[in-house]
Parts: C-alpha cells; sequence; structure tokens
C-alpha cells in the first residue's frame, strides 16, 4: 500500500500562493502573460517540487539534511526571483498596486517559513 503524501503547511501555502497569482496571470497582457507571467508560473511549480524534496528527507541523515537545506534555499532563491517579476509587472503597469502588494505578502510569508524550516535541518539530528 502507498504511503500518502503529507506536507507540512508551506506546500499548502505555496498552492495558495500559485492560486492567487493564477487569478492575477488570466488579467495580464498577452505578451506579458505568455513570457515573464508563464515564467512565474514555473518558478512557483518549482517551488512546489522544492517543497516536496525537502520533505522527502530525514533530519537523522545527514546527505538528506543538507540535499534538503539545498533545496530550501533554492526555493527562497526561486521566491526572489518571483518577486523581481512581479515588479517589473508592478512597473509595466500589468498588476494594480494591490495585487503586488498582496502577493509581496505572501511572497514574505513563503520566505520566513522556509527560512525557518532550513534552519531546524540546519540543527542538526541533535
Amino acid at each position: 500500500m502507498r504511503q500518502s503524501f503529507k506536507h507540512p503547511q508551506i506546500y499548502s501555502d505555496t498552492v495558495k500562493f500559485y492560486r492567487n497569482y493564477w487569478f492575477a496571470h488570466q488579467n495580464l497582457p498577452k505578451v506579458f502573460r505568455q513570457t515573464t507571467g508563464e515564467q512565474i508560473l514555473l518558478e512557483i511549480t518549482a517551488c512546489l517540487g522544492c517543497v516536496a524534496a525537502a520533505n522527502f528527507a530525514s533530519k537523522k541523515d545527514e546527505e538528506a539534511r543538507l540535499r534538503a537545506i539545498s533545496q530550501l534555499i533554492r526555493m527562497r532563491e526561486r521566491l526572489e526571483v518571483i518577486r523581481a517579476f512581479l515588479i517589473l509587472a508592478w512597473e509595466l503597469k500589468a498588476v494594480s498596486h494591490n495585487a503586488l502588494s498582496d502577493l509581496n505578502t505572501r511572497l514574505d510569508e513563503l520566505g520566513k517559513q522556509a527560512t525557518s524550516w532550513q534552519q531546524w535541518f540546519e540543527r542538526g539530528a541533535g
């Protein structure tokens, strides 16, 4: 029997962020949506992959912990790339100030969660 995937809160919050961005994405100008907007979706999807990979790691296994730390660092980097693309969208008037503010707040929360989880892994098994 296959074990179901138990995910941490950061996974659910990343899915919520994807959903919130998805609604903004639908209203982007076509050229921006098909270029940078699609890249934002890819980055969010990659963040989900980072969470799933980190969640797979055992804190008791040194090699697995290091891989999890690497995944969480990668996720934090991707969150900053998403932020940069969203600021570009705002500067080009593709997203409203309110939408940018809401998405940025959610990015901040995801970044804090990823940092806390990374620190948990860095503390090790002891």
